[in-house]
């Protein structure tokens, strides 16, 4: 059961690096009409996308072929990389929203987004943890990473 949630979790989280990979992706063929800055933002949300992307694939891996290492491997990776996906995320709010964020309306929708996303995040990140000391226990004497 506990697999189970994890799966649907990591293919949610993949949906959603795919997401922001489209969304920044969309925005380079106007490179040459935007600012550096936007440009660089858009390039770090994709790389920072596609490397929690390839976090979820390990941990898919890591699930289906009942790898424990996998798993915390995974965990390591996608806590930096979704830590660097909201620092963009927030930088992007402060720095290049000046027009949206001139309504209160838009500016408690930006807060309740980002944190409705950091809830998720450390949800997931729990989930994949638990299943990691679960599957550890089940297959070594000790759910210490050693």
């Amino acid at each position: 059961m506990e697999s189970q949630c994890t799966l649907r979790l990591s293919h949610i989280n993949m949906m959603a690096c795919v997401a922001n990979i489209a969304a920044g992706a969309w925005n380079l063929p106007r490179h040459r009409d935007r600012e550096p800055e936007d440009n660089l933002i858009s390039m770090s949300m994709i790389m920072f996308s596609s490397l929690s992307a390839i976090g979820n694939i390990v941990a898919l891996f890591g699930i289906w072929l009942k790898r424990p290492g996998n798993l915390q491997l995974s965990l390591v990776f996608n806590s930096i990389f979704i830590l660097c996906i909201f620092l963009v995320s927030i930088v992007t709010c402060i720095f290049r929203m000046d027009e949206f964020l001139k309504l209160p309306g838009n500016i408690a929708l930006v807060v309740v987004t980002l944190i409705a996303g950091a809830v998720y995040s450390l949800y997931y990140l729990t989930v994949v943890n638990s299943l990691y000391r679960t599957m550890k226990m089940s297959y070594s004497e000790s759910a210490l990473p050693i």
